[in-house]
C-alpha cells in the first residue's frame, strides 16, 4: 500500500480498482505535455521520456500508442518531482 503523504507529490494515488497500470495512465489529464522534437541531449528522467517517445513513434500501432502514453506521463511525473524538489530548494535555501 502506498503512503498517503505520497499523494501528489510522488505519484498521484493508487490505479482505480479494476483497471490496468496502462489505462489508469490513458486516463489522466496531464498538466505538462511532452514535446518529443525536443532534445536536451542532457541525461534526464524527461529526455528519457522523449527518446522512448521517439522509439515508440518508430514502432507505430497500438504498442507504440502505449508506450507514448507511458512516456508522456513519465514525462508529466518527472516535471511535477522537478518543480516539487525547486520548491523544496527554496524553502531550504531560506532557512540558511
Amino acid at each position: 500500500m502506498s503512503d498517503p503523504r505520497e499523494v501528489g507529490v510522488t505519484n498521484l494515488g493508487p490505479v482505480p480498482e479494476g483497471m490496468t497500470f496502462l489505462a489508469a495512465t490513458k486516463a489522466l489529464t496531464l498538466k505538462h505535455r511532452i514535446n518529443p522534437s525536443h532534445q536536451s541531449r542532457r541525461l534526464t528522467v524527461c529526455e528519457t521520456s522523449r527518446e522512448i517517445w521517439r522509439i515508440a513513434d518508430e514502432i507505430g500501432g497500438v504498442r507504440g500508442d502505449d508506450l507514448k502514453a507511458l512516456a508522456a506521463a513519465s514525462f508529466h511525473y518527472g516535471k511535477c518531482m522537478l518543480h516539487r524538489m525547486e520548491q523544496l530548494k527554496r524553502i531550504v535555501d531560506g532557512l540558511k
